[in-house]
């Protein structure tokens, strides 16, 4: 049994990181039938929404990834999503714009989107009616993986009761 202290910030440190590896399990898998990531959709939504875009600018745009997208941006190409170009006022620099199989699968991903969200929304309010001045217990009440409740009861035993098997 651990008896580590644990701090109220630590617990909602990793209750973000196991709903965040939750929501991007969920969402690849509601963009697998589109045969597209969660970051690739996201990379998408961000050249459909703010396009044509320097690789730059899409790096500047995306929550997914951090650092250059070039190889998250040639899948896209080579998934014929994307089409690029030498920009006119500036030689150095590739724009992306989407093709209209890009626009055909953006509309797509913003109807998964919007089902996700949607009951992500119905989750929270959920949450939050039961726990109305509880952000730990709100968030906690959200995550639903069982091997991520499980990691988090072997680690917090004291805030998060053995998983039903």
């Amino acid at each position: 049994m651990n008896d580590h202290p644990t701090s109220s910030a630590e617990v909602l440190r990793y209750l973000i990181l196991a709903l965040q590896r939750q929501g991007n399990r969920e969402l690849n898998s509601a963009y697998a039938p589109l045969g597209l990531t969660a970051s690739q959709a996201e990379a998408v939504e961000v050249i459909g929404t703010f396009g044509p875009l320097s690789t730059k600018e899409v790096g500047q745009h995306l929550i997914c990834e951090s650092g250059s997208p070039s190889r998250l941006l040639s899948t896209l190409a080579a998934k014929g999503l994307t089409v690029t170009a030498i920009s006119t006022t500036d030689r150095r620099t590739t724009l992306h714009a989407l093709t209209s199989a890009g626009r055909q699968t953006l509309a797509k991903i913003q109807t998964t989107k919007k089902v996700f969200e949607t009951r992500l929304g119905e989750q929270l309010k959920e949450a939050q009616d039961t726990y109305p001045n509880n952000i730990l217990a709100q968030l906690a009440k959200m995550l639903n993986d069982p091997t991520l409740l499980r990691a988090m009861h072997r680690r917090f035993p004291q805030h998060f009761p053995p998983p039903k098997k």
